[in-house]
């Protein structure tokens, strides 16, 4: 048995000893001059523009305050009210021994939006690509077999006025380099193309992004005829398996800027640090990310070495398998950064630093969970030293939420209430209502359907806060139910990306969110900063902001609570959808931290995004491929998703299955192996949320 590892350096060398025998020899390779020229102006007008682009400092926020002239945090004097122009609104407030009425200024001023369906954009996008992918591997050898013709080409005017070194005979019949991931991903941006009206411009799409996507799309042609032209002057397969990672890498590249061109997204903010640079931490977090990636490749070049030898397979493993398992490597080798970032800052007792704390609950139709998690609140301030307030913001509710609300504030022991009735106008609307009448000096957000833990309370998220450099602390989020197949989904997403991988994220400085079904600020921060955004994904959006002004973030395991969790697959897709468009307009909005003077303050977070990304974007379409690979060549490509999935699994289950014990969830034990299946259906709901990102979504920004 050969050694991979061996084999693929023995490649590099072959093919550095080519490239400079060709240069030292008379015939110079002229033939990349131009195209070297031509590459750096692309790459630089690419880096310029994205960096470029409009931004604002403005964060899209709807602030939300009292008119009043005391000068009081979250107040606004009347003269600037009513020189603003913004809308006014006298709103109720219900407290434990008073009730009153306070004019608000932005109160209801951006209601939220109903999310929309994009059931055409995804039958489109999934029926296009499987279609395009039987046409295209049942005409493989007729296509590729040219492309190969192209390739050679290339290589004579890469080389000219030299001969290409290529050592494959190209013939009209033969395919020189059979490869399924150039065609896998040429077929998914065609079909996402389609499905955003590339194509017919149904639905419309503008001219400058039309340009944009069909300049991304030969970009990648091209790109792809250069590095074949280079791949193709190397034999063996040691060196190709070089290739299929670096054409995997680039595939996902040139897929995700393609869907970048199609999606609406906020406008870039650019905001301002308050804090010295920790420079260490970029090094940190590139270090661990390399030696992650090629300690996975090398593992998976190995782990080939015992399977059937199969190109598909070995294509496959890299391109389904090395995203996965790079990410599991970089959280083994990054969370203990955590623990030592944790141990550093200050973290005195309760006695010794309890400053007052609020606890924000929006609710909007809540009337089922309000009185349980208000009371629950009430019971974890119990364990809290200082003084607690509770503050209900009611969004308009049209069902019983506000006075099942005022009936429980009536029986508090351990803290004191406000409800505060908003006119209807989304999360962020009651959100920032109840922050402009808060008075605690760190604000916790537990939404209205999450109750917190009697036993373990919110009391070890605030020691955090004696550090001025944390902005944001998570608290741990457990399903409150156990029966369902949504359920167990969400107690295994819990056990992998909150305890596995978000303590690396932030010990690494590229944490993305801070999960706002219980999470904690100071609110200061938040007022100076206008508050929550308005639109889906607020609770990302302002992690990413407050990371980008210097804070770090952190996540607290001594605090609990429980959250409501969709029983069905309908609730569960509307949440997801909601998650992920969410998502994707916070970073849209927050990408300028990768190209700033100080990445590692949120730069980091959305760079890490970013390359999740890249892999997720086709995660779902390659099972998809697969399958179309099952029909035109028959059982073996079957056998050989078999065997992919089984190592998926394996790789995904030891972490899982360890902190699902840590959480005494026994009972998702089995459902484990599942997983990836479950995953697979969440890019699926991925897959409509980037249809609601068309030039309707322009709409929802402020």
């Amino acid at each position: 048995m050969s050694d991979p590892i061996l084999a693929s350096f023995t490649g590099l060398v072959h093919a550095l000893e080519a490239f400079l025998s060709t240069v030292g020899g008379a015939d110079v390779p002229l033939g990349v001059v131009p195209v070297a020229a031509v590459g750096a102006v692309l790459l630089w007008f690419t880096l310029t523009r994205v960096k470029e682009r409009p931004q604002t400092t403005r964060a899209g926020t709807v602030p939300v305050g009292v008119v009043s002239d005391s000068g009081a945090p979250g107040t606004v004097p009347p003269e600037s009210a009513i020189a603003s122009g913004r809308p006014m609104h006298h709103v109720d407030l219900y407290a434990s021994r008073t009730d009153r009425t306070v004019l608000m200024l932005g109160a209801g001023e951006s209601p939220s939006v109903r999310l929309p369906r994009a059931r055409t954009f995804v039958l489109t996008l999934v029926g296009s690509f499987f279609l395009l992918s039987l046409v295209v591997l049942l005409f493989f050898p007729f296509l590729f077999g040219h492309y190969d013709h192209l390739v050679a080409l290339v290589g004579t005017l890469l080389y000219w006025p030299g001969r290409w070194p290529g050592v494959y005979t190209v013939s009209s019949t033969a395919l020189v380099v059979p490869d399924y991931i150039f065609p896998m991903y040429l077929c998914a941006m065609v079909a996402y193309g389609l499905a955003c009206g590339l194509f017919t411009n149904r639905p419309r799409l503008g001219a400058k992004r039309r340009a944009l996507a069909f300049a991304v799309l030969l970009s990648y042609v091209g790109a792809e005829l250069l590095l074949d032209a280079l791949f193709f002057t190397v034999p063996g397969s040691a060196f190709r398996n070089l290739a299929l990672l670096v054409r995997t890498l680039l595939g996902g590249l040139f897929l995700a800027l393609l869907l970048f061109a199609f999606f609406h997204l906020p406008q870039a903010q650019r905001i301002i640090v308050r804090f010295p640079r920790r420079r260490g931490a970029i090094a940190r977090f590139l270090g661990l990310g390399g030696l992650a990636l090629a300690t996975g490749f090398l593992l998976l070049l190995l782990a080939t070495e015992f399977l059937p030898p199969d190109p598909l397979l070995r294509t496959f493993t890299l391109l389904l398998l090395l995203p996965a398992v790079t990410l599991e490597l970089f959280a083994l080798l990054a969370r203990p950064a955590y623990g030592r970032q944790v141990r550093e800052g200050p973290r005195p007792s309760l006695q010794e630093y309890h400053p007052p704390v609020s606890i924000l609950i929006p609710a909007y139709n809540e009337g089922r969970w309000i009185r349980q998690a208000i009371l629950a609140a009430d019971r974890a301030a119990a364990f809290y030293p200082g003084p607690v307030e509770i503050v209900v913001g009611n969004d308009g509710s049209t069902d019983d939420t506000l006075a099942v609300a005022l009936r429980t504030a009536e029986h508090l022991e351990h803290s004191t209430a406000l409800v505060v009735d908003l006119p209807h106008g989304g999360k962020s609307n009651a959100l920032n209502g109840a922050l402009a009448v808060a008075s605690g000096e760190i604000v916790i957000r537990c939404d209205g359907d999450t109750t917190i833990s009697g036993k373990k309370g919110f009391a070890a998220m605030i020691a955090h806060f004696a550090d001025p450099r944390v902005g944001a602390v998570q608290g741990a989020i457990h399903p409150r139910q156990t029966r369902g197949w949504t359920r167990k989904l969400r107690a295994m997403e819990i056990a992998w990306n909150h305890y596995f991988l978000r303590p690396a994220t932030m010990g690494t400085s590229s944490a993305e969110v801070v999960d706002g079904l219980f999470s904690a600020f100071r609110r200061k921060d938040l007022l100076e900063v206008g508050g929550w955004v308005p639109w889906n994904g607020e609770d990302t959006e302002i992690a990413i902001r407050l990371q980008r002004m210097g804070y770090t973030a952190r996540i607290e395991f001594g605090a609990l609570a429980y959250e409501d969790v969709p029983k069905d697959y309908d609730e569960l897709r509307k949440q997801r959808v909601r998650w992920a468009r969410g998502i994707l307009m916070a970073n849209g909005q927050h990408y300028p931290a990768v190209f700033s003077s100080s990445p590692e303050f949120g730069g980091l977070g959305v760079l890490l995004w970013f390359l999740m990304f890249v892999h997720s974007g086709v995660r779902s379409l390659v099972y998809l491929f697969l399958l179309a690979l099952a029909v035109v060549l028959g059982a073996p490509a079957l056998l050989d998703t078999g065997v992919l999935f089984l190592i998926a699994v394996l790789f995904r289950t030891l972490p899982i299955a360890y902190f699902l014990v840590h959480m005494r969830r026994f009972d998702a034990l089995p459902w484990v192996p599942l997983f990836p299946v479950l995953s697979v259906l969440k890019q699926a709901f991925r897959f409509e949320a980037f249809g609601t990102l068309g030039r309707t979504a322009a709409a929802e920004f402020v």
